[in-house]
């Protein structure tokens, strides 16, 4: 595994040598993502708002969903040439995860990379710091493909969670940028319509409390999904379910699963959201959801994987191992709203829906740079 690394990064460095002698188009963006097959909300609503601004812009989307590189290697391989050969005369390249093309070659100087990253918060460690944990990635071949190398611009959540981006994404905080994301002002602004669309599908969520549990990935086989399904008194709640992208859950039909809608289109009719170390949490609280955590696997977590944040600390009396505890917490319906707000408070910094507006301004200026 380790030659086939130092082939792929080789070839793609000889490769996009010749493909950089095309001039630069200083209005071309390139947009890269390995997380889906389409365009991310946050991508499109970047589009949208530079398209507003700007209307010579050229956005090229290169969308591809990546697990593990050696499934389906030819195309893989493929794909990593096309976002190559755009990024060889783009001006500004936007990424919300790290890809081969962006981070293991050298770029021309006139490039810029903005990182806008997938997750507001960094809960759970990733990236660099999880190098060393049991789970983590591989030490030689996050060398060797230089992980998260070549971003100009980080974009973060908050100056508190930018301490743990510093580490994951080894640079220093002056590189990063506490803007927040598109998705942020999605939900600020669109909140009540998203939510009377699903109730338009769903009138029984009018009838009864609205829980929403989204967990994050688990490398490992520990699934205690039917035990929370249990727990719940479904005279009092609807239960949905909204499982990882990576990972399928076990789950019976006394839930609902919701699948034309996203797990954050489902925060807008939530009463109470449901989640472990998922980056969710800081999108519930930018719309003020009760949170709650269910931790069942807390101690091998913080090993395997490793965290960020103690959430017993931050988010007092609202984190559970035991779905006993945490059922019984539910039914007395008595949430304290002021340790909602200080986590809040603590990691969003833009609280206004501009985050887009930002990110935009951003490129625009480093559009205009070197333009003659």
């Amino acid at each position: 595994m380790i030659l086939f690394d130092y082939i792929v990064k080789f070839t793609c460095n000889f490769l996009y040598t010749f493909m950089k002698l095309k001039r630069t188009n200083y209005n071309k963006v390139v947009f890269i993502s390995r997380l889906s097959n389409e365009k991310t909300l946050d991508f499109k609503l970047i589009e949208e708002e530079l398209k507003h601004q700007n209307k010579n812009v050229e956005c090229v989307f290169l969308c591809r969903r990546i697990v593990k590189f050696t499934d389906g290697i030819f195309k893989n391989i493929i794909y990593t040439l096309k976002c190559l050969s755009n990024l060889a005369n783009a001006k500004v390249c936007i990424t919300d995860s790290f890809t081969i093309a962006v981070s293991s070659v050298k770029h021309k100087s006139s490039l810029k990379v903005i990182q806008i990253w997938h997750s507001m918060g960094a809960i759970k460690k990733f990236g660099c710091q999880s190098v060393d944990y049991d789970l983590g990635r591989d030490k030689k071949t996050s060398k060797i493909l230089n992980i998260h190398a070549n971003y100009d611009y980080i974009i973060s959540g908050s100056k508190e969670m930018t301490k743990y981006f510093a580490l994951a994404f080894g640079y220093s905080e002056d590189v990063f940028l506490n803007y927040g994301l598109p998705r942020i002002d999605y939900l600020i602004h669109n909140q009540d319509k998203i939510k009377a669309k699903i109730l338009k599908k769903y009138k029984e969520f009018k009838n009864k409390k609205n829980i929403l549990y989204a967990p994050t990935f688990r490398n490992y086989e520990v699934d205690k999904t039917n035990e929370l399904i249990d727990s719940i008194d479904k005279n009092k709640f609807n239960l949905i379910i909204k499982a990882h992208a990576n990972q399928k859950l076990d789950v019976n039909n006394s839930v609902y699963t919701c699948d034309e809608f996203t797990a954050l289109d489902l925060l807008c009719v939530s009463d109470y959201v449901i989640t472990d170390y998922s980056g969710i949490a800081i999108e519930a609280a930018s719309i003020d959801k009760k949170t709650l955590y269910y931790v069942y696997d807390y101690e091998q977590y913080k090993k395997e994987s490793g965290l960020n944040i103690d959430l017993y600390k931050e988010m007092k009396g609202c984190v559970f191992k035991d779905t006993k505890e945490l059922s019984k917490f539910l039914s007395k319906d008595k949430y304290d709203m002021s340790i909602l707000k200080k986590y809040k408070d603590k990691y969003i910094d833009v609280q206004d829906g501009t985050s887009t507006k930002k990110i935009v301004n951003l490129i625009i200026d480093n559009m205009k740079e070197g333009m003659k």
